[in-house]
């Protein structure tokens, strides 16, 4: 239990990805501000969901095993969580739709957060 408040902001993002992903698309205002842009907010929402996890791992531990054990586990679960969103948005009739570009942006943010994390994280 002690470990869950590393985890906080993580927890907090994911709650509100759900609730935005999973509103009706009515209910969602339009702030299409260029072609794409949803897709990059898929992609932004996901690094930081990526950088709240990986920020509660690397302070639950410190060692160099760690590094690995971190960067598979939150690749896992922010994985697991970009095909839940979809199926989500499929399943759940809210005038929205599942779309393999969305999963795609979802990874590059991902991938972006994890690429930072090997590059700049540096064990003590």
């Amino acid at each position: 239990m002690k470990y869950v408040f590393n985890y906080i902001w993580a927890i907090v993002w994911a709650t509100i990805m759900l609730i935005l992903m999973g509103m009706p698309s009515n209910n969602v205002p339009s702030v299409g501000l260029f072609e794409g842009f949803d897709k990059l907010a898929h992609c932004g929402s996901f690094f930081l969901l990526t950088v709240f996890l990986l920020q509660g791992f690397t302070t639950q531990s410190n060692t160099a095993i760690s590094k690995v054990k971190n960067f598979f586990y939150t690749l896992l679960i922010t994985s697991f969580f970009a095909f839940a969103t979809e199926l989500l948005q499929y399943y759940l009739d809210t005038g929205r739709q599942a779309d393999w570009w969305d999963i795609f942006a979802d990874f590059v943010g991902i991938g972006m957060a994890l690429f930072s994390y090997l590059i700049f994280f540096r064990n003590k």
